[in-house]
């Protein structure tokens, strides 16, 4: 019996059939744990639905098992059928059918006491990609997509880098003759190429570059009316960054202006469907008019009567505090461990008069520590929404308007919008800015009346990118620097990776895929990273940062110096400060990390994958160095720890000039500028 048919739907029905006489199968369900010991086949075929297949396809993937070919073409008769097969995987379709999934059973042998029931359909084939297939390159008949083939761009490399040799040629009678006769063709074959799924968003960047940079070669001599004529202006902005070797941002671009056009194309499907079927017209419109104005009016009336109700309730906290200041002080609702809370901490310590509150979610692990200061607002209560109309300064570790609102955040803005728009806003900031994050935090978007920042080469990011002026922006240093003194530093690295816009969305399957979860799954596996933890006896604590830890499970093993941590079990603050090597991507913690005159470490693999783009005051190896290979990395990591940790003269002199201040006094600035701050928000 050398295949076992694995059934995702119940139909008793049809595992009866003769058909499945010659093979082992299972019907999953949720009340049974189905292990590796019940599966007596050397294959699973897994079907998702009702499959009514002939015996001949079952035979056909039967004699394929052991079969070396790649690819199997059946009958004429069974022309839609067919079977594509990758060492031990194979993917079928049968008909109009797909998502037969048949699958070695030796490659689930090292998922201890794997739980097949509990599998949702794709993930199996999913996780065999993931762990076992590098580079990604089996075609998929469900999705009919394509993943991207080694092979096919190296060809691509290939023929690019002759015309390049030939348009490069001292012959001119040659070089106009081929001109003339290939390059037209040969520059809507690359742009064919290059606008594709897989080439702007699967490539590894080297493979990327290494084909724009032959690309660069053919367009140097093409002009922008030559590309118009080839009907190909929208791409001018593309070539035009090519041609000055901005390659990263040419892969920018190019995904930016793929989504622009999908979304065109969508909105033009959507709105012909709207012209043909016009809902304005239908009689079920016209007949439900009453009943949805009487819904808006309904809406309006109990708008109303909450706005009044609040208003006179808040009255009374008003009179309380009649001569003096009221400021509400936040960071995300259920943190407290940035400059958020490091603020009010100092506020409550120095200055316990002030009228100083923080909003924190009731359910939130840090809440007691700040109970303890006093002066606490539970997030989203009654209270919550009446000192927000009490208050005479709004203050955030990031803005008000992500996380600091009652929750129905635009119900309040529309109860009390003259109110919010009027009080100003102070960012603390989440980190240093070292990167363009334009345009969240933008002046025209957030208009922050204050703005906090480290340096002077920090406020000029500030200004140039998010057109602050020069009066708005205090450099004081951040207010949870002031606890990065007096350390007590560790035998510990902490790898601390930031989030990417473009993947913490992503279902499980899809994440798994990802080039993030495997580059850092291959690191905190690395053989040689793990064996100098052993014998230097130093604990490694990977912490990805909190919109990623949902996937937190799939990077996590047992290892008695390696842990695995969340924002429930440890304090980023506390971390940073006792360890003595950190390892991140983009995360601004580094410089936190050079503020305390230790090292830092920048594993960026995937820089045209980070969600904000570089600055020209400010580089990545002002704090760090980089690197974008595992094994030079754990060569990094080891010669720190074999040099017991010590910063290189050339970053402690970097850190002594980055930073305006290095004291204990940022929270008292930061005091000061926004005591000193008046009147109401432009």
């Amino acid at each position: 019996m050398n295949l076992c048919v694995l059934f995702l739907q119940k139909d008793e029905e049809l595992t009866k059939r003769e058909l499945f006489a010659d093979v082992q199968t299972i019907t999953l369900s949720s009340e049974k744990v189905l292990t590796l010991e019940d599966i007596k086949a050397e294959y699973l075929l897994f079907v998702d639905q009702d499959i009514r297949f002939d015996k001949g396809f079952l035979t056909s993937i039967l004699s394929n098992l052991s079969s070396d070919v790649d690819f199997l073409q059946l009958t004429p008769k069974q022309a839609k059928r067919s079977i594509f097969k990758r060492e031990d995987l194979f993917q079928a379709s049968y008909e109009n059918i797909s998502g037969l999934k048949v699958i070695k059973k030796s490659i689930l042998s090292s998922f201890e006491n794997f739980d097949i029931s509990k599998l949702d359909r794709p993930m199996l084939i999913d996780l065999y990609f993931d762990l076992f297939q590098q580079p990604l390159s089996f075609k998929t008949i469900e999705s009919g997509y394509q993943f991207p083939n080694k092979v096919d761009v190296e060809s691509v490399q290939e023929e690019v880098a002759v015309i390049s040799h030939l348009l490069l040629s001292k012959n001119n009678v040659e070089r106009r003759k081929f001109l003339v006769l290939y390059k037209r063709s040969l520059i809507r074959k690359l742009f064919k190429l290059a606008d594709t799924k897989a080439f702007a968003e699967l490539l590894p960047f080297s493979e990327q570059e290494a084909v724009l940079k032959l690309f660069r070669e053919v367009l140097l001599d093409i002009d922008d009316p030559t590309l118009t004529q080839m009907d190909l202006d929208g791409y001018i902005p593309f070539v035009q960054m090519i041609r000055a070797e901005y390659y990263t941002e040419g892969i920018y671009y190019l995904r930016l202006m793929r989504g622009k056009r999908y979304w065109f194309n969508r909105s033009k499907k959507l709105n012909k469907k709207v012209k043909r079927y016009p809902i304005a017209d239908s009689t079920s419109w016209k007949v439900s008019a009453p009943l949805r104005k009487g819904i808006i009016a309904c809406k309006k009336i109990r708008n109303t009567f909450m706005k009044i109700g609040l208003s006179l309730l808040s009255l009374p906290v008003k009179l309380r505090y009649v001569g003096q200041e009221v400021w509400l002080v936040s960071e995300r609702p259920d943190q407290a461990e940035d400059n958020g809370y490091a603020f009010f901490k100092y506020c409550r310590e120095n200055h316990p008069n002030k009228k100083v509150f923080y909003l924190i979610d009731k359910e939130s692990p840090h809440i007691d520590k700040v109970q303890a200061l006093g002066n606490v607002i539970i997030h989203s209560s009654l209270k919550h929404w009446l000192y927000m109309l009490t208050a005479a300064k709004y203050i955030s570790a990031w803005v008000f308007d992500e996380f600091s609102l009652p929750n129905g955040p635009a119900k309040f803005k529309d109860l009390f919008a003259s109110v919010y728009e009027k009080t100003p806003q102070i960012t603390l900031q989440h980190g240093v800015i070292i990167h363009n994050i334009a345009p969240y935090l933008s002046k025209e978007q957030y208009n922050q009346q204050l703005f906090i920042a480290s340096s002077e080469a920090e406020k000029e990011v500030i200004k140039q990118t998010l057109g602050y002026e020069d009066q708005d922006v205090v450099v004081t240093g951040l207010s949870r620097f002031d606890n990065l003194h007096n350390l007590s530093v560790k035998k510990q690295i902490l790898i601390m990776p930031t989030w990417r816009r473009s993947i913490f969305n992503l279902n499980k399957s899809q994440f798994l895929r990802s080039l993030y979860f495997n580059r850092y799954f291959e690191l905190v596996r690395n053989e040689k990273l793990l064996k100098i933890l052993e014998e230097k006896q130093i604990v490694l604590k990977f912490y990805v940062h909190s919109q990623m830890q949902k996937f937190l499970p799939e990077f996590a093993f047992e290892h008695p110096n390696v842990q695995f941590l969340t924002k429930q079990d440890a304090i980023v603050s506390e971390l940073l400060k006792e360890s003595s090597l950190l390892v991140t991507d983009y995360s601004s913690v580094m410089a936190d990390f050079l503020y305390m005159d230790k090292s830092v470490l920048l594993y960026q693999f995937d820089p045209y994958d980070n969600h904000h783009g570089p600055v020209q005051q400010i580089s990545y190896d002002d704090f760090g160095e980089v690197y974008d290979e595992e094994d030079s990395l754990v060569e990094a990591i080891t010669k720190s720890i074999n040099d017991d940790f010590k910063i290189s003269s050339a970053y402690q002199e970097k850190s002594n000039t980055f930073f305006a201040h290095k004291d204990q006094k940022n929270s008292a600035r930061i005091f000061k500028a926004i005591n000193d701050l008046k009147g109401a928000r432009k």
